[in-house]
């Protein structure tokens, strides 16, 4: 729902520059075009795999697939640019927007004072982004070519170049296969924020997909600081292999290496996974913010710990619907309970242990597909408190704020929310509850099954 600064697109292949980081509004009065990137795409060399030299053959696979590599590389880095900018805008307006709407919803429960703290809004985008504006984060230095039956006749005896390293013939498929390994860099001095003196960050981002399955590995040691600049970037250069037949149909093989080379871009391009997963950044509201203002709040509550944590997601999750609609607040549960994604590249988790020496692991996480809903826990108790809300809206909260701001006496903050569920559905909570818990777990299901699937 939240957390972007205002930027600007001037036109599909044309992009305003982002903010300065003493203007808010983000107003640039040029326009930014990717000259130096063309130039960079342009000059990428066609390497023979088997002798490390300049291809020199002429199957026409081979030089048809350069033809598109050059234009889709150059496309998705100017859509990758026009998305991500157009994308913050959307979020630092929807976020602006759900920061009043939320002080005022506070403010209804006497609970004045709310605010979320901006300074840091972006700021790892910003310099991502103008990064990504004046050049590319990495360089893909050389296609290298590869003649399936020749290496079916080397088999099992590997080409002896440094370019094999990224080929391996899959014996369970049957097939050979390609991939790509990245080692991403940053460098910078983190002053300390009281000027007394900092550190160095060093951090690395290593990356791997199979290019074929689309399977791979991130391992990050930690996240980007919000002192990082666009010149921490170190440049990050590879080379991208593709296999030619003569016994397949020459538009089949074509096709084939464009659909998969796109698919790979999206996943191996993607700068912005220094922050947090494509799938989950920007989103999560206010939730632990407003969860640390209720809890500086002095309310008549024996079960603090529970009511601050359900009325904290209650408000985040009110106010994440009304910008975003209710299946946000579902399909990100389901992204963060059902989803192995820490250190999954693509569509799935592949370390790419191909060759000698190679040993990376990972801590594998078990991923318990069920729905647990208990209304004693804070946790299970927002799925029966959303379903009410869901149902009755603000007359729902406005049973809540009547009975909170009337307190006389210290009470049950689990009693007060199950007489509010009471008032607003007219039946008994032990009538009420199982119906309510049947609902949220379809509910959630429907979103998990998603999930798993995608």
């Amino acid at each position: 729902m939240l957390l972007a600064k205002r930027v600007l697109v001037s036109c599909p292949l044309l992009f305003a520059a982002l903010f300065s980081q003493s203007n808010d509004e983000g107003i640039y009065d040029g326009e930014i075009d990717l000259e130096a990137f063309e130039v960079i795409v342009n000059a990428i060399d066609v390497i023979d795999g088997f002798t490390g030299d300049e291809y020199i053959g002429d199957h026409p696979v081979v030089w048809q697939f350069v033809d598109t590599f050059r234009e889709y590389l150059m496309t998705y880095h100017k859509k990758l640019l026009q998305d991500e900018i157009a994308h913050m805008n959307f979020r630092w307006e929807t976020g602006v927007k759900a920061e009043q709407t939320m002080i005022a919803l506070l403010d209804s429960f006497d609970m004045e004072g709310f605010q979320v703290n901006k300074e840091q809004w972006l700021v790892r985008e910003d310099a991502i982004t103008r990064r990504l504006i004046t050049k590319p984060f990495f360089k893909i230095e050389a296609l290298v070519v590869w003649d399936l039956e020749r290496l079916d006749r080397m088999r099992p005896i590997m080409p002896d170049t440094q370019y094999a390293k990224d080929i391996h013939y899959n014996e369970e498929l049957g097939k050979w296969e390609r991939r790509v390994t990245t080692r991403w860099k940053v460098s910078y001095w983190h002053p300390n924020d009281t000027d007394n003196g900092g550190w160095q960050a060093n951090i690395l981002k290593q990356q791997g997909l199979n290019l074929d399955t689309n399977r791979g590995f991130h391992l990050i040691e930690n996240g980007l600081t919000h002192k990082v600049h666009p010149g921490a970037f170190y440049d990050v250069k590879l080379t991208y292999p593709i296999f030619f037949s003569y016994r397949e149909p020459v538009e089949e093989q074509v096709k084939y290496l464009n659909e998969t080379y796109i698919t790979n871009l999206y996943h191996i391009y993607d700068p912005y996974s220094w922050i947090a997963h494509r799938e989950t950044r920007f989103r999560g509201g206010f939730a632990q913010d407003v969860y640390r203002h209720v809890e500086d709040e002095r309310l008549k509550l024996n079960d603090r710990e529970w009511f601050d944590r359900v009325f904290a997601n209650l408000l985040n999750d009110a106010v994440t619907m009304e910008f975003l609609g209710y299946n946000e607040v579902y399909d990100l549960h389901a992204w963060y309970t059902y989803r192995n994604f820490q250190n999954v590249l693509g569509e799935g988790l592949d370390l790419l242990n191909w060759k000698k020496g190679e040993k990376r692991e990972v801590e594998p996480r078990e991923i318990n597909t069920g729905i647990w809903i208990n209304f004693n826990h804070p946790g299970g108790a927002r799925w029966i408190v959303l379903d009410a809300y869901m149902r009755h809206t603000d007359r729902f909260l406005a049973a809540i704020r009547n009975r909170l701001l009337n307190l006389e006496s210290r009470s049950s903050g689990k009693q007060l929310i199950t007489e509010a569920i009471e008032e607003v559905t007219g039946m008994p909570f032990d009538k009420y509850y199982p119906l309510a818990k049947k609902a949220q777990e379809g509910m959630i299901a429907q979103f998990r099954d998603r999930a798993i699937r995608n």
